[in-house]
């Protein structure tokens, strides 16, 4: 009976201490469990969103690239060159060519990010490719890319569209060094000054680069593994991943990983368990506006897109979490009794609390940080418009204060006038609960302009409007930059003046004044006389400078109101707003005695020469009945053509 109690006591001295042992510690790795799971959703979260902002700047930057180089006037000139005679004419020279070739080719060459340029005309031919050849003359290569999904599609767009071919599409071109490798085509139209559509540029980006790029932003966790995948089901990363069963670029993702397709086929975005992993992904569509950055609008083929980015994580397990225990685990089984059982317990769940409100405090100061300090402007309105959260970062934009700003100044005092209404828009349908934005221009304490984006929504408790939540995006850089190609765009490169361009626009308001207040028009056609002799024989070099100078002789003949553009090569046209047609051509007399009468110093093989110009000029009066600068500038070239029949070196008024 003794020994049967004490088998007893043993038994029950035994199953006590195990019964409080598990039941203090099941509930703290379920805590444990649930904190670990928050935590690696957070961790996937933040390593999605380094990989869209990695994707999305590498892919922006590209399709900038390639709007830059369609814009480039040498580009331009010499797709113009193409159509208007052989090069061997000397429409554009071997030398500029080279130098073009040469120039493309460094840009190409010292940016890993890109594997070619392509330079083609309207009919499909390559006449300029970076790398360059050996080969050189007006059609470098031979390539024909007629036939070319993004010939094709380039062909038909609009300026600064872009049209994006699918990741690997046409590899028999993308030979790099020993190796072919995927490439994303990018390719948009080139039209010259005059709106006219004179080719396409494609511009072939590494693959392979920008998705190591990819890779390295989300790898921050080495036991991530990044997932790219388009709308078909293919595979977009260079190299495969074990636990997906994927192999390399281009395989099919659909059956090779069917659970993980299935699970991102049923969301736009989320997360997911597949295979004991963390899935998370979103839709990612780089036509859309967040990809646009200068672009107008980017086409690609539909069935492509969009593409689904994605991260996975190893779960944890419960014999993992028992693992990192063991220490806790021991301690409560050597203390062996109920007491202590019970002390141990407290102990290990007060310290468990303490590390979790140490998580919440610091991911909220996490938070708070990212809050104040994030690269764009944050700030909450009430239903009245005051300013009730400001972060520092659009405080420091304002150069004030949060202190005077927040529960003190209404937004809209600190909105230009000009833009104030828009905001309003916005503002309205935020209160009515809808998503609103705007562009707008705010004013700072120095007086200056900041023009930004704002994106806001509302907050609503029980059905009211309690405030706003914006975002605001810095837009000045960019519009300094659009101002600036802006003037680029009407303005001539080598003579400073303006263009055809800008001479047919600011001739319909000048027009149309001089209607309104019944005042005289009137158009001179200037062209150089025998230019082309003086290309022929000192060069081109020599022939720009004869340009410039010539240009200069003009303009300070000129009034401040009167407008010089260069239309042509040696040819020029000066609008002279009221002024009479006997008066133009008192004005084109002495532009063409002055030119007559002024040497002019060129520099040819390190020897000083001087040059005598004479230049023929064409006089007409835009009429009252005519609203566009199209029949007087015929007027004026057709007198222009009889100073250069009856001689040259001559002025010829043409009435009309």
């Amino acid at each position: 009976m003794s020994l049967r109690r004490l088998h007893t006591r043993l038994l029950l001295a035994v199953c006590i201490p195990l019964i409080l042992v598990s039941t203090t510690l099941l509930p703290v790795l379920h805590v444990h469990m649930e904190s670990r799971l928050d935590s690696l959703r957070a961790e996937a979260d933040a390593l999605l969103k380094a990989g869209q902002e990695t994707l999305t700047r590498d892919i922006n930057e590209s399709l900038n690239y390639a709007l830059a180089i369609a814009e480039m006037p040498a580009l331009r000139r010499y797709l113009e060159a193409q159509d208007r005679a052989p090069l061997v004419d000397q429409s554009y020279s071997l030398s500029d060519l080279s130098q073009l070739s040469n120039f493309l080719s460094t840009l190409i060459s010292h940016n890993p990010r890109y594997t070619k340029l392509v330079l083609i005309d309207n009919q499909g031919s390559e006449v300029l490719r970076a790398p360059k050849s050996n080969e050189t003359g007006p059609r470098v290569g031979g390539n024909y890319h007629a036939s070319t999904d993004y010939f094709e599609e380039a062909s038909s767009l609009l300026p600064r569209d872009l049209y994006i071919s699918p990741p690997g599409r046409n590899l028999q071109f993308e030979l790099l060094g020993k190796d072919i490798i995927p490439v994303v085509n990018v390719s948009t139209p080139v039209f010259d000054a005059t709106g006219e559509r004179r080719g396409v540029v494609l511009l072939s980006l590494n693959w392979d680069y920008l998705t190591s790029a990819l890779r390295q932003a989300m790898l921050l966790d080495q036991s991530a593994n990044t997932l790219l995948i388009d709308a078909q089901g293919r595979w977009l990363l260079d190299e495969g991943i074990p636990p997906l069963n994927t192999t390399s670029f281009g395989s099919d993702f659909t059956s090779l990983s069917p659970h993980y397709w299935q699970a991102m086929q049923q969301r736009n975005a989320g997360h997911a368990t597949v295979d004991d992993h963390l899935l998370r992904f979103q839709t990612e569509d780089i036509r859309t506006q967040r990809y646009r950055s200068l672009a107008g609008s980017i086409f690609s083929e539909n069935s492509y897109h969009p593409w689904k980015l994605g991260v996975t994580l190893p779960l944890p397990t419960w014999r993992s979490l028992i693992e990192e225990e063991t220490t806790v685990l021991w301690f409560l089984l050597l203390t062996y009794g109920v007491a202590v059982a019970f002390g141990i317990f407290w102990a290990f769940s007060s310290q468990r609390q303490r590390q979790l409100r140490k998580a919440a405090q610091r991911h909220a100061y996490e938070v708070s940080d990212l809050y104040e300090n994030a690269p764009c402007g944050y700030h909450s309105l009430d239903t009245t418009g005051r300013v009730i959260k400001m972060n520092r970062t659009e405080l420091a934009w304002l150069g004030y204060s949060a202190q005077e700003i927040i529960g003190q100044l209404d937004y809209r005092e600190l909105i230009t006038p000009e833009t104030r209404d828009q905001f309003e828009k916005a503002f309205q349908k935020v209160k009515n609960n809808q998503s609103g934005s705007a562009e707008c221009s705010l004013l700072t304490r120095n007086g200056e302009q900041r023009h930004v984006m704002i994106q806001a929504s509302a907050f609503y408790r029980n059905g009211q409007f309690v405030h706003s939540r914006a975002t605001v995006f810095d837009l000045t850089e960019r519009k300094q930059l659009e101002e600036k190609l802006r003037a680029q765009a009407m303005t001539d490169p080598l003579t400073g003046v303006f263009n055809r361009r800008y001479l047919q626009t600011k001739a319909t308001a000048e027009i149309s004044r001089a209607r309104r207040q019944n005042h005289p028009i009137a158009l001179i056609a200037i062209d150089i006389d025998h230019f082309k002799q003086i290309n022929d024989m000192y060069g081109h070099d020599v022939g720009d400078d004869v340009l410039t100078s010539f240009t200069k002789i003009v303009a300070d003949l000129l009034r401040q109101e009167d407008l010089l553009c260069r239309v042509g090569g040696e040819e020029f046209a000066i609008l002279l707003p009221n002024t009479s047609i006997s008066h133009a051509e008192q004005v084109a007399e002495r532009i063409r005695s002055t030119a007559a009468a002024t040497p002019i110093n060129v520099s040819e093989d390190h020897s000083e020469k001087v040059l005598w110009l004479t230049a023929s000029l064409g006089v007409t009066a835009i009429l009252s009945n005519e609203k566009t600068l199209k029949p007087a500038l015929k007027r004026a070239d057709i007198g222009l053509y009889q100073a250069k029949e009856n001689g040259r070196n001559q002025v010829v008024v043409n009435p009309g």
